[in-house]
């Protein structure tokens, strides 16, 4: 949309996004090796930790609420300012 409307900063942005691509795909045979030398197969976080999933995905449940609760926490309504 901000291409679009001819908005600068997004025009940069496209221009480095495609620069970005057009660079990786010249040199990506020469990363070739190096974008496949750290196959795990199919290892998840559960298993390279050494905990069951049940209790990972336990802890990420309560991660998630602590950090909610600190940032209701943090966000205090400014006095006099919009709700």
């Amino acid at each position: 949309m901000g291409a679009a409307s001819g908005r600068v900063d997004a025009l940069v942005f496209m221009g480095g996004l495609v620069a970005g691509i057009w660079v990786f795909a010249e040199v990506y045979a020469w990363l070739a090796g190096f974008t496949s030398s750290g196959e795990m197969g199919t290892a998840t976080l559960a298993e390279l930790l050494g905990i069951p999933f049940w209790l990972l995905a336990g802890l990420v449940v309560l991660m998630a609420v602590a950090m909610f609760r600190l940032i209701r926490k943090l966000e205090r309504p400014v006095p006099g300012g919009k709700a």
